[in-house]
């Protein structure tokens, strides 16, 4: 453990060196390797520019089967494939046959390779399903089998008010492991303790684990704090998902992972790694996450692996392991044991902040190095991507809780993937505008091409029809994701021809859209540090403080209502925002986006180097908004750095709602198109371009005909539009100046489609 801190600590006090040294430019660092909290994902060179492609009109009609959809398909034959072959569909994601001898059937893993070759055989592409049902990461059971000690574990608090002259004592709750650190307070009460001053009392703690005693020979009443470990299970995600009541695996270590892929992709490579990168092109890990917080549970039917133990006290609790304190000492050089209690109690000073930032920071990154980090690398060795999706990524209060910063999350994905489970264009923009541009900013950040969405109608019981359907997918095209896998043909959804209406639009879909960068004005600020710096646990999910929740509410309308307002942009975190250069008045990102602006929405943390890059990116003329706030906390050491934050709201311009910054933006000309109609919020527009053509995504989610004056900010002058629905293509008569293109267009009912404006 000690040659780890060392590790740890030294690899910090690099990044920080190189900070310093470096601000602004891009940084290489290991997205499998024992990177420090906060290092992320950093493109080690600019992306390749997408010059060369020729749009091709009978190409968009008739799209080839590798920009065609795939399927969900967990029982895989080859009369399933030829259906779905026949129906339209690229490709298959699939798996070995689940059953009770899962991953352990040579006969299983026999006809899985077999149907594999065969969809191959017909020019499909192929995914493989790295588990059996969800989440992923336990293969069944068999992660933990024979290794108990890779459960997820938390870490509870337990209170007892100690009067002057009187013993306290703190017994250990049923269902939990051992009391590991005792500490006492001043105070009345746990409302009203002094969390600065805590005095271990960690020689009380009885030899078992099994309780906590602490006399008060002082003048003043103590509050005494017993924390204590629990195998995390009974009504977590893992008991409570739509599949099975299982154990689950601890992501703050990198051993259990390793386990699984041995058990999994391993075998996957025996069996079929003659195909990979040769038909087989990813591996999908399906809601990997940290325990993070309590969810309510149902009565629904599923499988039970494991049976939970409903009288296991529901407490406030903590992702935690028994190196957890080793890894935090050694990433941010103070111990994390005095200031638990900051971790689950608010006393509104900087301290805490900084302390929960400093906790959330870490257990995503380990999160991000031991399952996302050791997959992609396992997969890149062997010629294949790593995707799939994590868990509830579009709440922003809940990513500290179960994940961590998505940006570096998902750019760790070889395709940084999402799910969308909306059937109705309207529901997927309001989930798209944040989980759809999680995915490809960290894609444009990374510099990959491919994105990639779960879709199907679950959240909302598919009551979109095909049209819905299709449209509900064309909200996240424009939103940046190319790379679809359906669950409705396995619920029998699709008749034969809508099917071959379904494949084929989203075919065309990713037609249009790969071969082209993304080109966004507009930089929006992911304020994961502020919500961590906010975040308490919870005995619900649903229930986060107050503050955590405003930080979260912010960030979620001003999405929604920039792209209400056909202002694109990218999410930036505080690492791809230091790793954009300052050019010509813009900030440059290794894509070579260059935003004129960066919006902030509410927030009440940022790191050091987000303000110190927004200083230097005011200074050069690039405009900052800023939602209602003017001062910030900044992480330890920084106190001096967040002082300045006065400097940013100086120069900024503020405003008191998301409305107010959209129109700032829009009348200020953040963006590279507008309507004639300013409040057409059911309309969404994205560019992409490369040397040939500027390709802009249209998509009208209203349910009737909308026509309105269309002002484009591109190169050329003429526009043709590509009808997603049909496939067919006409002329736009336009008017050229400027380097613009003026055009009036009825946009078709729930619908989607390209204007393409050629270079000259």
């Amino acid at each position: 453990m000690k040659k780890r801190a060392l590790c740890l600590m030294s690899l910090l006090l690099a990044i920080v060196f190189g900070l310093l040294v470096f601000a602004g430019c891009g940084r290489i660092t290991d997205p499998g390797g024992d990177t420090p909290p906060g290092t992320g994902t950093q493109p080690e060179t600019p992306p390749e520019e997408n010059e060369d492609k020729v749009l091709s009109d009978a190409l968009f009609a008739d799209p080839s089967l590798d920009d065609r959809p795939m399927v969900m398909m967990h029982s895989v034959g080859n009369t399933l494939i030829d259906d779905v072959f026949g129906r339209g569909y690229g490709g298959i994601v699939t798996n070995v046959a689940w059953n009770t001898d899962y991953l352990q059937n040579t006969r299983s893993w026999s006809s899985m390779a077999s149907s594999v070759e065969y969809a191959i055989g017909k020019g499909m592409h192929v995914w493989l399903y790295d588990e059996y049902g969800y989440p992923s990461g336990t293969a069944y059971g068999q992660t933990l089998e024979d290794n108990p000690e890779y459960e997820a574990l938390g870490l509870v608090p337990q209170y007892a008010v100690v009067a002057p002259g009187d013993t306290g004592r703190i017994d250990l709750l049923h269902g939990h492991t051992a009391i590991v650190g005792a500490y006492v307070y001043d105070g009345t009460s746990q409302q009203s303790m002094d969390l600065s001053g805590g005095i271990s009392v960690a020689s009380q703690i009885a030899s078992d684990g099994s309780s906590v005693s602490y006399t008060n020979r002082t003048s003043s009443s103590k509050v005494l704090v017993a924390f204590m470990s629990k195998p995390w299970y009974e009504f977590t995600h893992s008991m409570e998902n739509w599949y099975a009541q299982q154990r689950y695996i601890n992501m703050l270590l990198d051993e259990p992972v390793q386990k699984f892929i041995s058990l999994t992709h391993e075998q996957y490579k025996d069996w079929v790694g003659q195909w990979f990168g040769k038909g087989i092109q990813a591996f999908f890990t399906d809601e990997p996450a940290l325990q993070g917080s309590y969810f309510t549970i149902s009565d629904r039917p599923r499988q039970v692996l494991d049976e939970p133990d409903l009288t296991i006290p529901i407490v406030e609790c903590l992702n935690y392991s028994a190196s957890l304190s080793d890894d935090f000492e050694a990433a941010y050089g103070y111990e994390l044991e005095p200031y638990l209690g900051y971790l689950y109690n608010d006393d509104g000073s900087a301290i805490a902040k900084q302390v929960r930032m400093d906790f959330y920071a870490l257990t995503g990154e380990l999160f991000r190095t031991n399952y996302l980090g050791q997959i992609e690398n396992w997969c890149a060795e062997n010629g294949v991507a790593s995707s799939g999706h994590l868990l509830l990524e579009e709440t922003l209060y809940q990513n500290p809780w179960f994940a961590g910063n998505m940006i570096q999350l998902l750019g760790t994905m070889g395709i940084p993937g999402t799910d969308l489970l909306y059937s109705e264009p309207l529901g997927a923009a309001d989930a798209a505008c944040i989980v759809s541009k999680m995915a490809s900013s960290a894609a444009d950040f990374t510099g990959k091409e491919d994105t990639f969405a779960e879709i199907s109608g679950a959240f909302d019981g598919t009551a979109g029809d095909i049209y819905d359907q299709i449209n509900a997918v064309g909200v996240q095209v424009c939103m940046g994701i190319n790379t679809f896998a359906s669950y409705y043909y396995q619920g029998g959804d699709h008749t034969q021809e809508e099917d071959e209406l379904f494949s084929s639009a989203l075919g065309r879909m990713r037609y249009m859209t790969t071969g082209a960068d993304h080109r966004a004005k507009v930089a929006v600020y992911y304020p994961y540090e502020g919500v961590s710096a906010e975040t308490l646990p919870s005995v619900n999910m649903y229930q986060p403080t107050d503050a955590a929740k405003q930080i979260s509410d912010s960030f979620a309308d001003l999405c929604r209502t920039l792209v209400g307002k056909q202002i694109d942009y990218d999410l930036v975190d505080w690492m791809n925002l230091s790793a954009c250069k300052v050019e010509d008045g813009a900030l440059v990102a290794p894509n070579g986006e260059a935003f004129t602006a960066v919006v902030l929405p509410y927030t009440t943390a940022l790191r050091s180097e987000s303000v110190l890059k927004l200083i230097e990116a005011a200074e050069a003329g690039v405009e900052i908004v800023l939602l209602d706030f003017d001062e910030v906390v900044c992480e330890r050491g920084a106190n001096a750095t967040a002082a300045r934050f006065a400097e940013v709201a100086e120069a900024a311009h503020i405003v008191t709602s998301s409305n107010a910054a959209a129109n700032y933006l829009r009348e200020n000309g953040h963006t590279y198109v507008t309507l004639d109609n300013a409040n057409a919020v059911n309309v969404f527009l994205s560019k992409r371009e490369n040397a040939n053509y500027s390709v802009f995504t249209a998509v009208n989610a209203y349910s009737t005909e909308r026509t309105y004056t269309f002002t484009l900010e591109a190169e050329g002058s003429s526009v043709r539009w590509y009808d997603v629905l049909s496939g067919t293509v006409r002329e736009v008569e336009v008017q050229a100046a400027d380097g613009k293109l003026t055009f009036t267009f009825a946009l078709p009912a729930n619908a989607a489609g390209f204007f393409v404006a050629e270079k000259s």
